[in-house]
């Protein structure tokens, strides 16, 4: 029988052989160590994944509030103003889906929640789910310990900089070479106190200005996708009151140039889903800010469809009323 010590070793392949052995050698350990350092270099950007996790970790037993949502909320809520322990685990185009999985993912290590504060916007019943292999599926695994995934998870899941190439690229260009997240200013919570800079500031809050801003929006209708997330919606619903938690449901202001470009047919259907929460679930409250005009002035937004720390403010205290209802 042959001896498979020599079968198996280098020296048993003939030259062409080692030579392209040491020719893939030569290849690929420089671009292994240069993914390395990559990784190493983006999982070192102050992103809030990163200080949320930390946060999560260090305050979890003492936690009342979790938010969750897309950056609507994320930029709504600053949790240091709660009147409650909070956090906020909402993120840039996070939906239902997210949101859920975050929950049913992070609740069994948060034994002092009691609130949920989560939104249904404008276009929230008509956008579809993200696939299973969404980028920031990553992040939930790897800051979090989240498996948003739905299958059995790698080492290579948790990899961020391989998640999204392009986006980390563009992040640690802008942190490291350019400085250009100087003004960013993340208190513990992850919320950014200093996000004031957007389209509205650059026009100067010039109302005449931005009635005549070009900005992206959605009127497109969906009603397959309507459907299915409003059968998603009401899953989430019955889970959340089975663990007998109060339900926070906001939507959140928009600037009034973005109330005209409303969809009336999406609108209708959203808001006929609320009325019906309201009337099934006892263990909700509606915190419905989207059209009001009255409490939140150009001044409290970012852009069309997002709120300034200023506007957070706002919004924040209305949050905490919404809390005050509940313990009555």
């Amino acid at each position: 029988m042959p001896d498979l010590r020599k079968t198996l070793s280098i020296s048993s392949f003939n030259r062409p052989q080692r030579q392209l052995l040491k020719a893939c050698v030569i290849f690929f350990v420089p671009l292994v160590i240069i993914y390395a350092v990559l990784e190493t270099v983006a999982v070192r950007l102050p992103i809030t994944y990163k200080i949320i996790s930390e946060y999560l970790q260090a305050e979890a037993p003492n936690i009342k509030l979790m938010a969750l949502g897309s950056s609507q909320v994320k930029s709504a809520f600053n949790p240091a103003l709660s009147s409650v322990p909070a956090i906020t685990l909402a993120s840039s185009s996070q939906h239902h889906k997210e949101d859920f999985l975050i929950l049913q993912g992070t609740i069994d290590r948060l034994p002092s929640l009691e609130y949920v504060l989560f939104e249904i916007s404008y276009m929230h019943l008509e956008l579809p789910y993200h696939s299973k292999d969404y980028w920031k599926n990553t992040m939930y695994l790897k800051y979090y310990g989240v498996n948003a995934f739905e299958r059995h998870t790698y080492f290579k899941d948790k990899l961020v900089y391989l998640a999204h190439p392009k986006y980390y690229s563009s992040r640690i260009r802008n942190h490291y070479f350019f400085r250009n997240e100087d003004s960013i200013a993340y208190n513990k919570f992850g919320f950014d106190t200093g996000n004031f800079q957007g389209s509205f500031s650059k026009l100067n809050y010039d109302t005449t200005l931005i009635e005549n801003h070009y900005f992206k929006y959605y009127t497109r209708e969906n009603l397959d996708i309507f459907k299915n997330n409003t059968q998603y919606l009401f899953k989430m619903l019955d889970y959340m009151a089975k663990k007998k938690l109060k339900v926070m449901i906001c939507t959140v202001p928009l600037y009034k140039t973005y109330l005209k470009k409303r969809n009336p047919n999406i609108v209708h259907r959203r808001d006929s889903v609320l009325q019906l929460i309201q009337s099934k679930y006892s263990n909700v409250i509606i915190i419905d800010k989207e059209t009001d005009t009255t409490n939140f002035k150009v001044r409290d937004f970012i852009n069309e469809n997002h709120l300034n720390p200023d506007g957070a403010h706002t919004f924040t205290t209305m949050v905490n009323g919404a809390i005050g209802i509940f313990e009555q």
